[in-house]
């Protein structure tokens, strides 16, 4: 048996109460247990601790010598586990994460799946915004950190960005839509068609996600503006026109009357995250570092 903090802890209990059962309810343990311990530890140092009899437990000698130097080894261990248990509770925390849609998702995926690894004890909390509320969100403090599509509205006071993912874009259209069964799709098909757009998207955005003008000059016909992007595809579903969305919008929203089609001659949709410039929270920061990171694994250059 090793001289160990926990051993000594087990005679410091007998030697206060002289007594092994009010021992062994102290250390919530049974009473054989503390007892068949307390005789290894005399076994290991090689002297009796406590004489035993019918009236009760007295220390000897040797057990009122090493009692005063027990103390101290106890102390100094709960010392060190409360500096183990500050610690980690420094870095356990919550981080309110927003995103517009399915903005990113494979990247928010992977960044929990690595703070589960790395920084234990970290909760993240998503939830899905319209993109009004996502930056305005991070900006007020109601969120932490927001993954939004590009371009992003400028200028951005108080936030700070950085470009995290880019994902290929896919035609969102009603399933019983000519160019709903196809494998791929070209954007100069669409444009005898209408779209559908979102109450919140900046005119820059709304322009490059509809890629307008199109190759020829023309602008898409834009239709019904929906509330948020499941509107949206409730619109679509409905046969009022279609739209265009990244990629992880298909694992994500699938449903019936609605099919994604993926789109040939367009540039990749660029999602970015935002938090505070001020941010100083270690959790928060922790999240960011890991983003940023797996972003630049996938060879994407922040912001």
């Amino acid at each position: 048996m090793e001289l160990t903090a926990h051993a000594l802890r087990y005679f410091v209990a007998v030697a206060e109460e002289l007594h092994f059962g009010r021992a062994a309810a102290r250390l919530h343990l049974a009473t054989p247990s503390v007892s068949e311990q307390i005789s290894r530890l005399e076994k290991r140092l090689h002297v009796d601790l406590f004489e035993r009899s019918s009236r009760g437990v007295v220390l000897t000698e040797a057990g009122a010598e090493l009692l005063p130097l027990a103390r101290a080894v106890v102390e100094a261990h709960n010392t060190v586990e409360d500096w183990a248990a500050g610690r980690r509770t420094a870095m356990v925390g919550t981080v309110r994460v927003g995103a517009f849609a399915a903005s990113a998702a494979p990247l928010r995926t992977a960044v929990i799946a690595v703070l589960e690894l790395e920084v234990p004890g970290i909760r993240v909390i998503t939830r899905r915004l319209g993109l009004d509320r996502v930056l305005a969100g991070v900006r007020a403090g109601d969120i932490d950190v927001a993954y939004v599509p590009e371009p992003l509205p400028s200028p951005l006071p108080g936030l700070r960005t950085a470009t995290v993912a880019r994902h290929r874009r896919v035609l969102v259209l009603p399933a019983d839509h000519p160019l709903a069964g196809r494998a791929e799709v070209s954007i100069e098909e669409t444009n005898a068609d209408v779209f559908l757009t979102l109450v919140d998207t900046t005119p820059a955005g709304d322009a490059r996600w509809l890629v307008d003008p199109r190759a020829d000059g023309s602008s898409p016909r834009r239709g019904t503006v929906a509330a948020d992007f499941d509107e949206l595809l409730d619109l679509c579903a409905a046969g009022k026109g279609l739209s265009i969305a990244a990629e992880p919008a298909v694992s994500h929203y699938t449903r019936p009357g609605v099919a994604f089609v993926p789109l040939v001659d367009v540039e990749d949709a660029g999602f970015a995250l935002a938090w505070r410039t001020d941010e100083r929270d270690a959790a928060v920061l922790a999240y960011v570092t890991r983003a940023r990171r797996l972003a630049a694994q996938q060879r994407l250059t922040p912001r």
